[in-house]
């Protein structure tokens, strides 16, 4: 895998196959080879985000929550470290900072299918702290010309603490 002289194309070559590995649910094989690759390039911030994404597959959410603050740190202006930071800490339940997370996504320059994403996941988790006006506030946001995010949020249970309130059913299906 390694192309003589040019180690930038040899970390992107080995952050493109720990992805190819994730997505084949070669999670092992997957995190074997970021393991080794982190020995030589510390410094990545893509490849802390890839061990991030393994270990939440191995519902390692601890461990996670570790390689995706460490993404961060190396490089604050990346949005989906950010965002998956976020939701790491969410499956831990630690719902304040999956908000903190990522509120911090959102300061990042980002197109608008990422600002939706990340409305749409701090809708959640106020919803999960029952702040059902915060929740409904970005729900709003999130949903506004976004059908397929209309569709999750008709059957996503971090959201059922707001079923209930005015407004929701037009919200989710206007």
């Amino acid at each position: 895998m390694t192309i003589a002289g040019d180690p930038l194309n040899e970390l992107e070559n080995l952050v493109k196959r720990a992805e190819e590995l994730r997505e084949n649910d070669r999670i092992t094989d997957a995190e074997n080879l970021v393991r080794e690759a982190l020995e030589r390039y510390e410094d990545s911030w893509e490849l802390w985000s890839q061990l991030g994404h393994i270990l939440s597959r191995k519902q390692d959410f601890v461990e996670a929550v570790e390689a995706f603050m460490t993404a961060t740190t190396l490089r604050p202006g990346e949005f989906w470290p950010w965002l998956y930071l976020g939701h790491a800490q969410r499956e831990l339940k630690d719902y304040n900072l999956a908000i903190e997370s990522t509120e911090n996504a959102l300061r990042v320059e980002i197109g608008q299918n990422e600002i939706n994403m990340a409305n749409y996941n701090l809708a959640c988790y106020y919803a999960l702290l029952d702040r059902k006006k915060e929740a409904m506030e970005y729900l709003k946001e999130a949903l506004e010309n976004n059908d397929s995010m209309k569709e999750w949020a008709r059957e996503d249970s971090d959201l059922d603490s707001l079923r209930n309130e005015p407004g929701f059913e037009f919200i989710v299906e206007g």
